[in-house]
């Protein structure tokens, strides 16, 4: 919550017209820096994924469907795999938004 409300403060300032070069790029370097560590984050999941989607031979839409549809029964494989897609759907919602803010 403190990093919320220092985020407020800064844009306080900036509506009051206080903004300068420094907090501009500063701001920029840290929203690169979260990117780039989500795309981490991502590559390391599509590199797990990969693994179920060979030994399973099914990509991860269709597994999702038919796991979601009771059709796959309960190993446990499954219900990593479906993690690791629920972690990977949010790691790209947060990616897109990050990338919205990349100047």
């Amino acid at each position: 919550m403190e990093t919320m409300h220092k985020i407020q403060t800064l844009g306080d300032l900036i509506n009051l017209d206080t903004e300068d070069w420094l907090i501009d790029k500063t701001l920029s370097k840290l929203i690169q820096y979260k990117t780039n560590k989500m795309e981490r984050e991502l590559q390391k999941l599509e590199d797990s994924m990969k693994k179920f989607e060979s030994k399973y031979k099914m990509n991860p839409k269709t597994f999702c469907k038919k796991f979601e549809e009771g059709e796959l029964g309960d190993d446990m494989d499954f219900f990593e795999w479906y993690a690791l897609y629920d972690m990977h759907k949010r790691i790209l919602q947060r990616l897109d938004i990050a990338k919205r803010g990349i100047c």
